[in-house]
């Protein structure tokens, strides 16, 4: 793995308002295991092989880049994992035959047995089941997370920094960001999902033990779309723009609604002339085949 670039990028947008404008590109951090979700795992990861952990159990929907990123990682590290899935299988669907390719065993389970997934009883029946497994929560959010996240802080220029820029889904990313934050630069949190407010709490028990000032964090809410996974024509139509001006692209479930919601707060005049901005490309464009699948996006959509 190698630190992901960091690219300086145009946009009418930003040129109009002054703002200077980056990107890091933790999508390029590796062919398959990319974005935040590597970040998450790596000491996830070493924690499961110190411990002599043989499976690991960890949870998402039938899209997850999470276990989509899980699967090839842990095959590496040269340990065996256990999918639990929300919903029904379908034989169409690309990421579940990627995970089972790299030797994945994936468990089905009702919406109402996956709501157990963070439950304390849950979690216990499912480490007794599996006694000598490593069981890692949905997203790969916890405190091992966070550590690896805060590493994304040391390849930045901080001290030229006034914004870094990135989606919410479960909050370890921001947690992660936060904890190592010098007092110069905000954290911009966009949530992806509806009535997300929770998740303010969720960041806050994340790095509590650490010292933080919760200043900054702007945690920005009204860019979800509809709710989690919703793709809106106005949305894609934002995305196609952004890989014109910008040759970079971006998936419409994390990156692409931050993005959209800086743009936006951008061309209100939320940001002061002069300043800089880095948002961070969470990866998971290996999403982009499964909305192909489903038709939620023209099947040559982003496609050169």
């Amino acid at each position: 793995m190698i630190n992901s670039p960091l690219q300086i990028i145009e946009t009418i947008l930003s040129k109009q308002h002054g703002v200077n404008l980056l990107i890091k590109r933790d999508d390029l951090i590796h062919p398959t295991i990319s974005g935040n979700k590597w970040r998450k795992l790596k000491y996830n990861l070493k924690h499961a092989k110190k411990s002599g952990s043989k499976l690991i159990i960890s949870f998402g929907g039938a899209y997850s880049n999470h276990l989509h990123a899980l699967a090839f990682a842990a095959q590496d590290v040269g340990i065996k994992v256990h999918a639990i899935v929300r919903g029904e299988y379908d034989p169409l669907n690309p990421t579940i035959a990627a995970i089972k390719v790299q030797g994945v065993t994936v468990e089905f389970v009702s919406r109402l047995e996956y709501r157990q997934r963070n439950d304390a009883q849950y979690i216990s029946q499912l480490q007794h089941k599996y006694p000598n497994a490593t069981i890692i929560p949905e997203g790969g959010t916890n405190e091992l997370a966070v550590q690896g996240v805060a590493e994304l802080i040391d390849e930045l220029p901080m001290s030229e920094i006034d914004y870094i820029c990135v989606p919410c889904g479960s909050g370890g990313t921001t947690a992660g960001l936060l904890s190592r934050l010098p007092v110069n630069t905000k954290v911009i949190s966009v949530p992806v999902l509806k009535n997300a407010a929770y998740l303010k709490e969720q960041i806050a028990s994340l790095i509590r033990p650490l010292q933080w000032d919760n200043t900054n964090l702007l945690f920005i809410e009204g860019y979800d779309f509809g709710g989690y996974g919703k793709i809106k024509p106005e949305l894609l139509a934002f995305i196609e723009d952004f890989y014109q001006q910008t040759g970079v692209k971006i998936e419409p479930i994390y990156s692409g609604k931050m993005i959209f919601a800086i743009c936006d707060l951008m061309s209100k005049g939320y940001f002061k002339r002069g300043s800089t901005i880095v948002l961070i490309h969470t990866g998971g464009m290996q999403g982009l085949d499964g909305m192909r699948q489903r038709k939620l996006v023209p099947q040559d959509w982003l496609k050169d």
